[in-house]
């Protein structure tokens, strides 16, 4: 059996106050799902369970560190630790695929959990950005990297 971890960021900026929103700029839910599990909630049509990793902060570097703590502090404790979305829902937005796990059937829900916790305690996405700030992010990342080192080359056109 093969668990598909997925990471799914979902816009919540409406549900929070505006003050936290003016320094936050949108805020956004993380949450975690398998895509090889579906499950259905009283109804024909199949959900994925989301488990809540974090909040991210698009303006995480602007943002006040007491409206960043207490963004953090009021997601923990108002959101629900797993959400149900239908799976069509999920399918159709864009997710983040993680590596595939592999587990017996009998071992799926010891191994599902201890890969939420990982993502809970390790989770790499504070901010959100798009490809090409991750890309550009890393760039100048490893020009500065290559600076230090006495290594950088640039070429000019």
């Amino acid at each position: 059996m093969y668990i598909k971890p997925r990471v799914i960021v979902v816009d919540e900026t409406q549900y929070w106050d505006a003050r936290l929103v003016e320094g936050a700029g949108r805020i956004f839910g993380v949450y975690l799902y398998d895509a090889n599990r579906r499950v259905c909630c009283c109804e024909l049509t199949a959900s994925y369970e989301l488990y809540a990793l974090e909040p991210a902060i698009m303006n995480y570097d602007t943002c006040s560190e007491a409206d960043r703590d207490e963004i953090h502090e009021a997601f923990g404790q108002y959101t629900e630790p797993v959400h149900y979305v239908h799976c069509y829902q999920v399918d159709d937005a864009l997710t983040f695929p993680q590596p595939t796990q592999r587990c017996k059937k009998d071992d799926y829900d010891e191994a599902w959990e201890a890969i939420v916790e990982h993502y809970k305690c390790n989770s790499p996405y504070y901010t959100v950005l798009t490809p090409l700030e991750v890309a550009a992010r890393q760039a100048v990342e490893l020009m500065q990297e290559l600076e230090r080192a006495g290594q950088l080359v640039l070429l000019v056109g």
